[in-house]
């Protein structure tokens, strides 16, 4: 909820500005056609962000983190390298298609979280023209924030879902490269609890308004 709410209040303070800005005889007519303006913009900017996130993915070393401060510094090649340090590890064509396979989960998961940006930003200023129409129209201030968040809410948390549904085919290409990479156990930091804390942020964006889901927290408030 926190994130939506980011949203929303980000949303309301920027319409006195732009209703501000609008004088001439439609006023509401010139508002959402700068707020059109500006989401083709956003849109074509986020874009060439995702798409430079897949072609890095794709075209460059990988690095490798480790929770072990004292592990070298490791990386994966495009072709399927692995180099600890400046040492190339000895591996076989098996090796090399897990590496491979790794990068690719790698790279999938980083490019849904360039969508989710991608994608927050465009349901966002699309909130601002239904706010925009909604502030001509005298709807109220407050009500126009609950109807934005339960438009945005929904849709971000799906975006999050589809990402979160990617690591655990990930987890299990990590333990395969344990197993018969024994050289890239240091790397592989990644454990269920990171999937349980992507899916509790998943949960976490979902609307609360509704009985059924107020209910549900009250129920679940003791255990926490």
């Amino acid at each position: 909820m926190k994130h939506a709410h980011r949203i929303v209040l980000a949303l309301l303070c920027c319409l006195p500005l732009m209703a501000a800005c609008s004088r001439d005889a439609n006023p509401a007519h010139s508002a959402a056609e700068g707020t059109r303006q500006a989401s083709m913009q956003l849109r074509e900017k986020m874009a060439e962000v995702r798409d430079k996130v897949r072609e890095e993915m794709a075209t460059e070393d990988m690095g490798l983190d480790s929770d072990d401060p004292n592990a070298p510094k490791a990386r994966i090649t495009p072709a399927g390298d692995l180099y600890i340090g400046d040492t190339a590890v000895a591996i076989d064509e098996a090796q090399r298609a897990l590496l491979l396979e790794y990068r690719q989960r790698i790279a999938g998961v980083a490019a849904a979280g360039a969508e989710i940006g991608m994608h927050s930003a465009s349901v966002a200023t699309d909130a601002v023209g239904t706010a925009i129409a909604a502030i001509f129209s005298g709807e109220n201030g407050d009500d126009i924030g609950k109807r934005i968040e339960a438009e945005i809410e929904p849709k971000i948390r799906a975006a999050v879902g589809r990402l979160c549904s990617q690591l655990p085919p990930l987890l299990e290409t990590q333990k395969a490269l344990v197993e018969q990479l024994p050289e890239f156990a240091p790397y592989a930091d990644m454990d269920g609890h990171d999937i349980d804390d992507c899916m509790d942020e998943a949960v976490a964006e979902a609307p609360t308004a509704s009985p059924t889901n107020e209910a549900a927290e009250a129920e679940a408030a003791p255990a926490q």
